[in-house]
């Protein structure tokens, strides 16, 4: 959910927004849709065929309940080559290079090269506990050695939280405090203590709500990075990061 915001700060900032990956594969349109739709129900079977193919041949989307988000097209590399090429879509550049890359292991059968390490598997606990500290910390945990984030993608997620629980944490903070009540000139001549610490305010309610908000976001997209780094964990696949 948190990447609906990235979305809209992709627009603010177009140099921010991802091409895309692609790989050229020997064969007909038709031989590589076989081969993509193993791949995918190996993952993940929540996925669908979009009928808008943008041009392309065959394109596929994600369900809301896979963990993976993508959209992936195939076509022809040209109306005179007998092979096809294959594009994928996300809005993470991290989730774009780990699929290239499985497909180049896959299709291609392609050696990932120097540095690629295979993965270890993440808790949900732990990513979940470290949400409820702040939502930072556990983008870092599930941004550690996993392909299915670039440097860029972690800074952007972790800058979003942040200034999601300045604006709102710091919103209702500032609400809580204005409306403290004052003293009088009675109270005053009587010597009495001020009107408390705003965490005494009948607002200060508002300061946990707002804390919540970025958490239960975040407890979503937690689940997601989480689930699907472990379900590409459970291949022998080795990746680049």
């Amino acid at each position: 959910m948190i990447w609906k915001f990235c979305i809209i700060l992709f627009f603010l900032f177009p140099s921010l927004v991802s091409a895309g990956e692609t790989i050229e594969v020997q064969g007909s349109p038709e031989d590589l849709n076989v081969k993509l739709l193993a791949i995918l129900n190996k993952l993940d079977p929540d996925f669908y065929s979009e009928e808008k193919t943008r041009g392309f041949v065959y394109r596929y989307r994600n369900r809301w309940s896979n963990p993976f988000d993508f959209n992936i097209y195939i076509g022809k590399v040209s109306k005179t080559s007998p092979d096809s090429i294959l594009r994928v879509e996300s809005p993470r550049t991290g989730q774009e290079r780990m699929w290239k890359q499985i497909f180049e292991q896959e299709l291609l059968q392609k050696d990932p090269g120097p540095g690629a390490v295979k993965l270890g598997t993440k808790s949900h606990i732990i990513s979940q506990g470290l949400n409820l500290v702040t939502p930072m910390a556990s983008v870092g945990y599930n941004s550690w050695n996993s392909p299915l984030f670039s440097g860029r993608d972690t800074f952007v997620s972790m800058a979003i939280y942040f200034l999601t629980d300045l604006i709102l944490v710091g919103g209702a903070y500032y609400y809580a405090e204005s409306n403290l009540p004052n003293k009088n000139i009675w109270d005053n001549l009587a010597n009495q203590k001020g009107p408390g610490n705003v965490w005494d305010s009948p607002n200060a309610v508002g300061i946990f709500t707002a804390l919540a908000v970025s958490r239960t976001i975040r407890a979503f997209d937690a689940w997601e990075d989480t689930s699907a780094h472990n379900k590409a964990a459970q291949f022998n696949w080795s990746f680049r990061f």
